[in-house]
């Protein structure tokens, strides 16, 4: 079965939670929508999250699912 076009689009969220010794942290978007943002994401470090901090985050729509695919701090 071939794989759909992957459509990619960005939001602003806002870290809601580091687990640094899971490699993990959720952000919350505009819409109230949370996202998983791992050591795998594209993207710098997790050393750098603090809740609060601000991201623009990659999103890829899969179909079925979307998926926060990489991940970028606020200036």
């Amino acid at each position: 079965m071939p794989n759909p076009t992957k459509v990619r689009r960005s939001v602003v969220a806002t870290v809601q939670e580091v687990l640094p010794q899971m490699g993990l942290a959720y952000a919350t978007d505009h819409d109230d929508r949370q996202w998983g943002i791992t050591r795998c994401t594209q993207g710098g470090t997790l050393d750098g999250l603090q809740q609060g901090t601000r991201v623009t985050l990659t999103i890829e729509d899969h179909g079925p699912f979307e998926v926060a695919s990489g991940w970028a701090p606020l200036t």
